[in-house]
């Protein structure tokens, strides 16, 4: 089946490289998140990247403009050997932004190694800090991310301290209530 025309030769050569890089990972299979995850970048990017080839291409959906790039590129490959690999994603692009002045020698190394796309989404790591899934966000994981076992664990967590908690209030309220029946007496 081919997608690919004159027309669609142009809207291809004004898509960006990472929008690009989203349109292959789509004929993997893979999901905005998933995809985000391999780019380094949130998936809400990726769906922005997929908007915009789609509004490019004049498609209708992603996996039409992932067909439309797929076969451009079969088609300025044909004379390629068929055992040469394909690379999926492109390497990544050159930090854009230099480090704060303030920045420690770990955080410098990690800002040299953000592209502009990851950018709000940058994190601050200390060396040595286990990581140890809390429910609420923290410096080094703004985001829940936590899986549904870990999840379930701080429920019963919770629940088990609201229950201790209630258990001592009732008794702190018993041994009060006796004490002031003892001074009544």
């Amino acid at each position: 089946m081919r997608y690919f025309s004159t027309m669609g030769s142009e809207g291809i050569s004004k898509l960006t490289t990472r929008q690009r890089d989203c349109l292959r990972l789509v004929l993997h299979h893979k999901q905005s998140k998933e995809i985000g995850r391999e780019l380094g970048i949130s998936p809400m990017t990726v769906d922005n990247h997929f908007r915009s080839a789609i509004q490019t291409l004049g498609v209708s959906n992603r996996l039409e403009a992932a067909l439309l790039l797929d076969s451009f590129e079969r088609e300025g490959t044909s004379q390629q050997l068929t055992s040469q690999p394909e690379s999926v994603v492109s390497r990544p692009q050159s930090p854009i932004m230099p480090p704060p002045a303030d920045a420690g020698d770990g955080q410098r190394e990690m800002y040299n190694a953000l592209r502009e796309d990851q950018v709000p989404y940058r994190t601050y790591r200390e060396i040595g800090i286990v990581d140890f899934p809390l429910p609420v966000p923290t410096r080094g994981k703004p985001r829940n991310d936590l899986t549904i076992a870990q999840r379930l664990f701080w429920i019963a967590v919770l629940v088990f301290g609201m229950g201790l908690g209630a258990g001592a209030l009732l008794s702190g309220f018993a041994a009060l209530s006796n004490i002031i029946l003892a001074l009544k007496r």
